[in-house]
């Protein structure tokens, strides 16, 4: 309890403790996880991976249970290893954050990250079926910070966290009104629709519009066969799970098992002429 309390305490000073909250006896770094229902202490790793030859060029370890932070530190990897930053980046729907989108805001990667998860509306709202309404179903209004709902109704902003989280919400009558209103207030009190986002939307909304081009969808397209192959290689060479306790000694487990699937693969290339050593040369396109 003592060692929960100050990891908290340093983690979220001055909040109080949720119940859902543990700590490992055997690894106090590690952090509860969990993926297809199966939860275990664990790290999240996080790789940096070459378009052309799979080769790793960035790594690090997060105590963070999904990857809406993740994009800062991947590409603060990707500087320190080969001292700067890449030209085209692609990532998938679990990096869509507004953190997220900041970090590549604020550097010169040209990124393509998978809208999904309300994000994006499979049909148009209007198209007669009895599909929930998303949140995409909803058109942001930059210039006045609000949305505008299927049914013409402005959503304005209610509140407004100190870590940038917004709820915006309508009129309670309008909606009670709406024809639509089955397919979107979920409110057993018959509360008016709210959308929560934070202030980050106009980075979204523009990374929405960008992966509905056909070049954008090529581009992220390309993401399957660049770094998924690689998490697969690393697992069938017998690697699946850190033999090490501590963030830092997991660290550098990791960089072993990196380096050795990046020696597999410069050898390969070496051996099949594909690359030299004296002029080979490594492009700069990635994928997280």
């Amino acid at each position: 309890m003592k060692a929960l309390e100050l990891r908290e305490e340093q983690l979220n000073p001055g909040k109080d403790i949720e119940d859902k909250k543990q700590i490992s006896f055997a690894d106090t770094e590690a952090r509860i996880m969990g993926k297809k229902g199966h939860f275990d202490y664990a790290y999240n790793a996080q790789i940096s991976v070459d378009a052309d030859r799979q080769i790793i060029v960035g790594l690090h370890i997060s105590q963070n249970a999904n990857d809406k932070q993740e994009i800062e530190p991947a590409l603060k990897a990707l500087q320190d290893t080969a001292g700067r930053l890449p030209d085209r980046l692609s990532a998938d729907n679990g990096y869509l954050s507004g953190d997220n989108l900041q970090a590549l805001e604020q550097s010169s990667t040209d990124a393509y990250i998978a809208t999904d998860k309300g994000e994006k509306s499979p049909k148009t709202p209007l198209d007669g079926s009895d599909r929930k309404l998303v949140k995409a179903d909803f058109d942001y209004h930059e210039a006045d910070n609000t949305f505008t709902c299927p049914g013409g109704q402005v959503l304005t902003m209610k509140r407004e966290g100190q870590d940038g989280s917004r709820v915006y919400q309508g009129s309670a009558k309008v909606c009670a009104d709406c024809p639509l209103q089955s397919r979107c207030c979920q409110s057993a009190k018959g509360e008016a629709r709210t959308l929560n986002t934070d202030d980050k939307e106009p980075l979204r909304q523009q990374m929405n519009s960008k992966m509905k081009t056909e070049s954008a969808k090529a581009v992220y397209g390309k993401r399957k066969t660049i770094v998924e192959p690689v998490f697969g290689h690393i697992k069938n060479s017998g690697f699946r799970s850190f033999s090490v306790r501590g963030k830092e000694k997991v660290a550098g487990e990791f960089s072993l098992v990196c380096a050795t699937h990046n020696i597999k693969k410069i050898a390969k290339a070496i051996f099949t002429e594909i690359v030299r050593p004296e002029f080979g040369h490594w492009a700069t396109n990635l994928a997280i």
